[in-house]
């Protein structure tokens, strides 16, 4: 059997004509594919009731955290800033309670950009809510008009980890965030950076907690790159054990 991989779905709550004025749950293709090609079956997992957590956690061998909106400030005990983009605390709360159940039941969890994010927020860190308000220069991690399918910026990686076997000792991803960790989870050692210092990739101390995450968009990436399929690869691979 196929480790089953639970994807946590994002939900538009706001009028779209393609979804009939209607709320939709949703989970970008280009995920489900990523998860599928690394060897594992992909289900999406709603939002739901909080105390289902859980339960849900039970059911599924591994978990993917995904891109989307910003983490709202409130978790980490700022207010929000100028700057700061949309939100959904109801998708937080979830994703809060997704990650603490998995940590108890030492099943993997994977975070992509905002996914990582939560991941730190989760476990204690803090979050540049606009990466304008770092006061050390930054590189360009918007990449727009530039295609979301390219790479735009170089990631320097920490040797003798997961990633650094795949992609080596540097590697050009893509980057599509305005937000950034700004201290980093205790839990939590930084395995990538970007060439200003940005985090872009993290990895759980705790040999039991399997949590990891990366902050840029390998699921994009990786039809062209096979490289990029690896932190994929390796949530399929800890959700197999």
């Amino acid at each position: 059997m196929k480790p089953l991989i639970a994807i946590i779905a994002n939900q538009y709550d706001f009028a779209e004509k393609v979804f009939h004025n209607h709320p939709a749950t949703y989970v970008p293709q280009f995920y489900i594919d990523a998860v599928y090609a690394a060897g594992g079956t992909p289900v999406i997992l709603p939002l739901v009731d909080r105390e289902d957590a859980s339960k849900y956690v039970e059911q599924f061998d591994g978990f993917l955290l995904t891109g989307g909106q910003g983490a709202s400030p409130f978790l980490y005990g700022e207010e929000p800033q100028p700057l700061m983009g949309q939100t959904s605390l109801r998708r937080d709360e979830f994703e809060l309670d997704i990650i603490q159940a998995v940590r108890a039941t030492e099943k993997p969890i994977l975070g992509v950009c905002r996914g990582m994010q939560m991941l730190n927020v989760g476990l204690g860190g803090t979050l540049w809510q606009d990466l304008a308000y770092r006061k050390e220069p930054v590189i360009k991690h918007m990449q727009v008009p530039t295609p979301d399918t390219q790479a735009s910026h170089y990631v320097d990686l920490t040797e003798g980890t997961y990633l650094s076997a795949a992609l080596g000792k540097t590697h050009l991803v893509n980057s599509l965030h305005t937000q950034a960790l700004k201290d980093v989870a205790d839990d939590f050692t930084v395995i990538a950076r970007a060439h200003d210092d940005v985090v872009e990739a993290v990895q759980s101390n705790d040999a039991r907690h399997r949590i990891f995450g990366v902050q840029w968009h390998p699921e994009m990436l990786y039809t062209e790159d096979q490289a990029q399929l690896a932190p994929f690869k390796h949530l399929v691979a800890l959700a197999g054990e």
